[in-house]
């Protein structure tokens, strides 16, 4: 089994379990299979010692120190990458995209803000027929479905900014491996 194919079904069998973050774990055995091939070993070869994916997976559930121990090598894993330089690298552009999200989501909160309160002015400064009140009042629900737009795009950002770390740790040490073989040729 080649490792796209080994991934694609530790992410089909993880998905059915909550409590796993599918991201640090899909993560960690791509770390695992690629130091593995950098060793010299072959991938199919490897692949096949780890395992199948159902009995990993049947393993992982019930042992809370695995799920530990590939959050702490996780972390570590921008320890690895080669210098400092690098390390600031992804940490400005892990920096950079949480910023650039909330800065999004405040834009979306305050727009909605902005629809409801002018709606809620106008109808408090003029005198209107039954028919505006409804579309004021529509206005305000959309003005307050905007705001909750906005609210998901941040909690949905704290509870991926660990995937959005983890992408941009792998992305950049796929980066230097390129360069490395290109430097090795």
């Amino acid at each position: 089994m080649r490792r796209k194919e080994f991934i694609n079904k530790l992410k089909q069998e993880l998905k059915y379990y909550k409590k796993i973050d599918t991201q640090e774990i899909v993560f960690y055995y791509e770390e695992l299979i690629q130091d593995a091939i950098d060793e010299g070993k072959n991938e199919e070869v490897f692949i096949a010692n780890i395992g199948s994916v159902q009995n990993i997976v049947k393993n992982m559930v019930g042992d809370d120190a695995f799920i530990e121990e590939v959050r702490k090598s996780n972390s570590n894993s921008l320890a690895k990458i080669v210098g400092g330089t690098v390390k600031i690298f992804v940490l400005f552009f892990y920096g950079l995209a949480i910023f650039i999200t909330f800065v999004i989501a405040g834009s979306v909160i305050i727009s909605g803000l902005a629809v409801a309160l002018q709606s809620l002015i106008y109808i408090y400064a003029n005198s209107l027929m039954l028919s505006d009140y409804v579309i004021m009042a529509g206005l305000i629900a959309i003005g307050i479905g905007i705001v909750l737009i906005g609210l998901a795009i941040i909690k949905s950002t704290f509870r991926m900014s660990q995937s959005i770390k983890l992408y941009i740790i792998r992305k950049t040490k796929q980066l230097f491996r390129k360069k490395e073989v290109t430097n090795n040729e």
